[in-house]
């Protein structure tokens, strides 16, 4: 039995021009499918290989995958119904008090 799991991705776009080098972060939210949450870090590695292409500006462009930034298991049934489901959440756990206005 799969369980479903939000992953959350962090990739680099670097384009090569003969005049300057800049790069892109993307950060993405997957689902993905695996028997246990040990088995995702593999899953995506195998699944997003670096994608080398030419931009609109003819630059070479490559996607590469960063980092897995953080796995949070679907709890909700997302057969049901994808209205209001939750895909991701994170704590976040401060020091000192903020207020939030």
């Amino acid at each position: 039995m799969y369980k479903i799991f939000s992953v959350k991705l962090l990739f680099e776009h670097i384009s090569l021009s003969k005049t300057v080098s800049n790069k892109i972060y993307e950060e993405t939210i997957n689902i993905i499918r695996a028997a246990k949450i040990e088995d995702v870090d593999p899953l995506v590695k195998a699944h997003y290989k670096d994608i080398t292409y030419k931009n609109i500006f003819g630059e070479e462009t490559t996607i590469k995958l960063v980092m897995i930034l953080d796995v949070f298991e679907l709890v909700d049934n997302i057969e049901e119904t994808l209205e209001f489901v939750e895909v991701y959440s994170q704590h976040i756990i401060v020091d000192e008090e903020v207020a939030v206005e």
